[in-house]
């Protein structure tokens, strides 16, 4: 039977778990193996979900690459377990205190017509009733540019979009406890409101970057540029094919009903 030497703890050992440790055998992440873990994450969750959590607050470029590159897993929850409970825990948080409702009056108080903000009033109520689904919409685009953008990592696309698994779920998680202070503070505030709406979306952006260089380890001002266009570029991707859908839709509507 042929030996392994564990990622985890260097253990030798034979057979497809460490006898040292417990962690299983460690294979390159793939797209097979995603979907291995997604169905796992429906059925299985362990104090690994805490440690990663916290893990993700205090060094979450080194988190992340022991867990993708480094092969060093048992001391985690999987992420696309992380995803899944925190994207369900921030939609139940956004239908219930109506923010993207609020936040979308908000910014858009004075302007356009009534029809026009009826319109942003249904979108927005969209938005927090499907809040999990579209964060999940975003990771294949942002994956798609860091995987341009850094392909000279030699890091599958796979992993790249394990990586964003790991970012978004912890950027959602911290905008919702932020959310949350603010309807413990003063959410009839105006001003309060708009700031902290943009906030919230400045402390997301810093939080993508600021682990995108740790995780390249490109700590400096090229690496800053390359992770800020990372983040770019996967917006842009993503609201173009949101773009691109609706357009067809409305063509196919105004066909269907003329």
């Amino acid at each position: 039977m042929p030996t392994h030497i564990c990622a985890n703890c260097n253990n030798e050992f034979s057979g497809n778990f460490c006898n040292n440790c417990g962690q299983k055998l460690a294979h390159r992440i793939t797209m097979g193996y995603i979907g291995h873990e997604i169905s796992h994450a429906f059925t299985h969750t362990d104090k690994g979900f805490f440690h990663l959590m916290a893990g993700l607050f205090r060094k979450p470029g080194k988190v992340i690459r022991e867990y993708i590159i480094e092969n060093k897993r048992k001391r985690y929850g999987t992420p696309f377990q992380y995803i899944l409970i925190i994207g369900a825990l921030a939609t139940f948080i956004m239908v219930n205190t109506h923010f993207m409702e609020s936040s979308m009056q908000v910014v858009g108080m004075g302007e356009g017509n009534a029809g026009q903000m009826q319109m942003m009033q249904k979108v927005s109520e969209f938005q927090g009733r499907y809040y999990n689904l579209i964060m999940l919409l975003q990771l294949p685009f942002f994956a798609l540019a860091t995987f341009w953008l850094y392909g000279k990592h030699k890091l599958n696309y796979a992993e790249h979009l394990t990586l964003h698994t790991f970012i978004t779920a912890q950027t959602t998680l911290i905008s919702i406890v932020l959310i949350l202070l603010l309807f413990i503070l003063d959410r009839s505030n105006i001003n309060l409101m708009r700031s902290f709406t943009a906030f919230v979306a400045i402390i997301a952006i810093v939080y993508q970057i600021s682990v995108c260089m740790q995780f390249f380890r490109q700590k400096n001002i090229a690496g800053f540029f390359r992770a800020m266009g990372a983040y770019l570029l996967g917006l842009f991707l993503f609201f173009m094919v949101i773009g691109v859908l609706a357009f067809a839709g409305g063509i196919i509507y105004a066909i269907i009903t003329r």
